[in-house]
């Protein structure tokens, strides 16, 4: 779960619709300068299926007795999201092996991103590194298995595999900008181009309005893009979890709709 802060409170936002969100921007995706995703279909379902693992635990959120509010994304035990992540690479698996293999990518983003072996206690870092080591294999074996299809033969060299890990990780930072809430700008790295060179994108509201977005340099195929994710306008702190939940089950749903245009 991700937060976007406001003048009436805060609008709590599922993980997996922070990634449908994620599919719609690669969905859009590709011009001259940014070549669109390759497999297309199957690059663009891992996108938005990245935190499929998380749709149990997004049906009965745990609190976090610090904020008062669920558990945001980074701030779960290693235990627990280790398994959310264990359980996405296998329920993607229900859509087909490419996908999955980009959900099981995606975890060496998010874990390079966001965990630091160094303050982690010994037992959380042995335990990510065990994880990390089973997609690892996950991932070889996925490869050799894919390789023998002629539909993959151009899409799992090591450079393909790993434009197509950015890609994801790329759409991902986009959409977690845009569901927080962009209201200066905001720095996307490492985004693939159509030749070897990657690119920074920079997000901005001009007016300061987090629904109205400028991307520069523009990596879409139109001139104007919509994107859209829905969460709940959680009132209040909590330290009652069975509160919290029911609080949040009758929440006012929100529709949160975004144009992107180019600069």
């Amino acid at each position: 779960m991700l937060f976007r802060e406001d003048g009436d409170g805060v609008i709590a936002i599922p993980q997996p619709s922070h990634a449908w969100l994620s599919g719609q921007l690669l969905r859009a995706w590709g011009n001259d300068t940014f070549a669109p995703p390759s497999p297309h279909e199957e690059v663009c379902l891992g996108a938005e299926q990245h935190d499929i693992g998380w749709l149990s635990w997004e049906a009965a959120p745990t609190l976090n007795p610090k904020t008062g509010r669920p558990h945001g994304f980074q701030e779960l035990g290693a235990k627990t999201h280790t398994g959310i992540w264990t359980e996405g690479v296998r329920r993607a698996l229900a859509f087909g092996r490419y996908p999955a293999l980009l959900v099981s990518l995606h975890a060496d983003t998010i874990y390079g991103s966001f965990f630091d072996f160094d303050r982690a206690s010994p037992e959380d870092a042995a335990l990510v590194r065990r994880f990390l080591d089973e997609q690892h294999r996950f991932q070889r074996a996925c490869i050799e298995a894919l390789s023998a299809e002629p539909r993959y033969a151009s899409v799992l060299s090591p450079q393909a595999v790993e434009r197509n890990r950015l890609l994801v990780a790329t759409v991902d930072r986009m959409s977690l900008d845009i569901g927080w809430g962009v209201t200066e700008d905001a720095r996307i790295p490492k985004v693939p181009t159509s030749g070897e060179d990657h690119a920074e994108l920079r997000l901005r509201a001009p007016g300061g309005n987090p629904a109205d977005l400028t991307v520069d340099p523009w990596p879409f195929a139109a001139d104007r893009v919509e994107v859209i994710c829905e969460g709940r306008r959680l009132r209040g702190r909590f330290t009652d979890e069975a509160a919290m939940r029911q609080a949040l089950d009758a929440a006012e749903p929100v529709t949160i709709l975004t144009v992107l245009r180019h600069l």
